[in-house]
């Protein structure tokens, strides 16, 4: 392998006469005035190395290393979410059993193992930008953008042994395993940091001598593709006609003719209205109501959106188009002092929910 020349942020050639030279030592450790030449640490240059295109010329410069930094910070307060949520949470005797796992759990295995693959085949090519390029998209918008602000209100405010609670967590303890282990060979101290702090780990305590990732078959599922992506548009739709407005002060009608759209939906709400469903959880609204006919009456406020999503199953074998419908209204209810959710009959008092799980301590 033949790599390109390290050169400066214009692209002009390093030279000692040009006083451009940036020194890898300097990187790591810092220069004479830390304002200038910050301690960047081992991590950061190794990320910019794994993320370079080392076949053409390769640019470093302040601005390429703050942008690396900023992707390992991101990082980091990635696993600082993972590590804080699986506190208490014992894998041996806490799992739920995948089958009985909360859909959007399920469907986050789903795009691990599709993760964990398409990560080790990069490693065996070599292809060290890809594996930074997949992580990177992982934990900023399948992790921190959708997964994790849907599911903070089921870890902190159901019970902490509650099934729905436990069933977050097994897929938290399976995701910080795998995105560990996957960014390891570029940045060992940060994993083996990591690995020294979750709660559950037994011997062996180092990364590296605790095998390469492992999944299980099992979680696989394409057909939840199908109910998330369908799910997640009528979900957009929604958010995206209430821009800077919180989603939980607001009630959502999703009406779908009958169909298979409207029974992969119904996977996620078996009851018509509900404020604790899969379904309201990913809407993050005050209640979900699933209907498949048009409701007789709507307030004067409400804001309709329509939509049409095409079902795909069995490879393609299956295949239906079916309309949707938003239809969007201010909540009536207050906000709950315990979850912050509109789901309150007083201002003063918890919702039904929360006191439900304040009344079994």
């Amino acid at each position: 392998m033949v790599h390109g020349f390290t050169v400066a942020e214009k692209g002009e050639k390093m030279s000692k006469s040009l006083g451009n030279v940036i020194d890898p030592d300097v990187i790591i450790n810092g220069g004479q005035d830390p304002s200038r030449e910050p301690p960047y640490g081992a991590d950061i240059l190794r990320w910019w190395v794994a993320e370079s295109n080392v076949f053409t010329e390769v640019t470093i410069s302040s601005s390429v290393l703050n942008a690396a930094r900023d992707d390992i910070s991101k990082l980091r307060n990635t696993l600082r979410f993972l590590l804080g949520n699986v506190a208490g949470f014992n894998p041996e005797t806490d799992a739920v059993p995948v089958k009985d796992m909360y859909v959007i759990d399920q469907y986050m295995l789903h795009l691990l193992q599709d993760l964990a693959n398409k990560v080790t085949d990069s490693y065996r090519q070599y292809d060290f930008g890809k594996v930074v390029r997949l992580l990177r998209a992982f934990y900023t918008r399948e992790l921190s953008n959708f997964y994790f602000s849907i599911i903070k209100d089921r870890l902190y405010c159901e019970d902490a042994a509650d099934p729905k609670r436990r069933s977050c967590q097994t897929a938290l303890a399976e995701i910080l395993d795998v995105v560990v282990r996957s960014f390891a060979p570029i940045l060992p101290h940060l994993a083996e940091e990591v690995f020294q702090h979750i709660p559950y780990r037994k011997e062996p305590r180092s990364v590296f001598r605790s095998g390469w990732i492992q999944t299980s078959s099992i979680w696989k599922k394409p057909g939840l593709e199908e109910a998330m992506e369908s799910a997640c548009a009528m979900r957009d739709a929604f958010l995206g006609s209430i821009p800077g407005q919180t989603a939980a002060a607001y009630s959502v009608v999703i009406v779908i003719e009958p169909g298979l759209l409207f029974e992969v939906i119904e996977m996620l709400q078996a009851e018509e209205t509900s404020s604790t469903s899969q379904l309201n959880e990913l809407m993050m609204a005050s209640q979900t109501t699933l209907l498949s006919q048009e409701p007789r009456e709507r307030a004067a406020d409400a804001i309709e959106l329509t939509g049409t999503f095409v079902i795909n199953l069995e490879g393609g074998d299956i295949r239906e188009e079916s309309s949707y419908k938003v239809i969007v209204t201010p909540t009536t209810k207050e906000k709950c002092p315990r979850c912050w959710k509109y789901t309150a009959e007083s201002s003063e008092a918890p919702c039904p929910r929360c006191a439900d799980v304040l009344g079994g301590k």
